[in-house]
C-alpha cells in the first residue's frame, strides 16, 4: 500500500518537476528599472506595475498608415534619458497588432493602439506588445504590465534599479506575447 502511495505521488508530481525543470529563471527587479528601446542610445526609467495587465508606452503624434498592405502605427515617443538627463524624443513605427480598449477608474474605457516594440531589459532583448498612450502627466513614459512581467521577472516593491540595460552586440530577441 505505502508503495503504491509513493508511485502514485511521483507519477503526479512528474509533470510539475519537468514543467518546472524546462522554465527559464526569473529576474528580480525593482519597482523601476532602466530599459533602452532597441536601435537608441536611449536609457528610460521604466514603472513595473503588476496592476496593469498591458504594458504602456508614452506616445504622441500617432498617426496609422499602411506599409506593404498592412495597419502601421508611427508615433513620437519622449523622455528624459537617464544618463544625460535631456529630452529626447525618437520617432518610431511599428506594425498594429490590435487596438486594446483600456478600462479606467472613474472616466470611460478608451480605445488605444498597440505595437510590438523591441526593449532591453537587463541583458536580454525583448520584443512586447505596448498600448500606446501619452503618458506625459505620469512619472514614466514606460510602464511593464504583467501580461510581459508574469514571463520574465519578480518585481521587488522594496528596492528600485536592480538592473541596467546592456544588449551592446546581443541579437537574440525573446518573443513576449500578451
Amino acid at each position: 500500500m505505502k508503495t503504491k502511495f509513493i508511485a502514485t505521488l511521483l507519477l503526479v508530481s512528474l509533470p510539475a518537476l519537468s514543467q518546472a525543470a524546462v522554465r527559464a529563471p526569473k529576474m528580480i527587479l525593482g519597482w523601476l528599472e532602466t530599459t533602452q528601446i532597441l536601435g537608441s542610445d536611449m536609457r528610460i526609467k521604466t514603472k513595473l506595475d503588476v496592476g496593469a495587465k498591458t504594458s504602456s508606452m508614452q506616445a504622441t503624434n500617432i498617426e496609422y498608415f499602411e506599409k506593404n498592405g498592412k495597419k502601421w502605427v508611427r508615433f513620437d515617443f519622449t523622455d528624459e534619458d537617464v544618463d544625460t538627463e535631456q529630452p529626447h524624443t525618437l520617432r518610431l513605427e511599428g506594425p498594429l497588432v490590435r487596438e486594446a480598449e483600456i478600462k479606467r477608474h472613474g472616466a470611460p474605457n478608451v480605445t488605444r493602439p498597440v505595437v510590438t516594440k523591441e526593449i532591453c531589459v537587463y541583458n536580454q532583448l525583448y520584443r512586447t506588445e505596448f498600448t500606446l498612450t501619452d503618458r506625459g502627466k505620469f512619472n514614466y513614459a514606460i510602464l511593464l504590465g504583467r501580461s510581459f512581467l508574469s514571463k520574465v521577472a519578480l518585481v521587488d516593491s522594496s528596492s528600485a534599479f536592480l538592473s541596467r540595460p546592456n544588449c551592446e552586440g546581443d541579437t537574440t530577441v525573446l518573443d513576449i506575447k500578451d
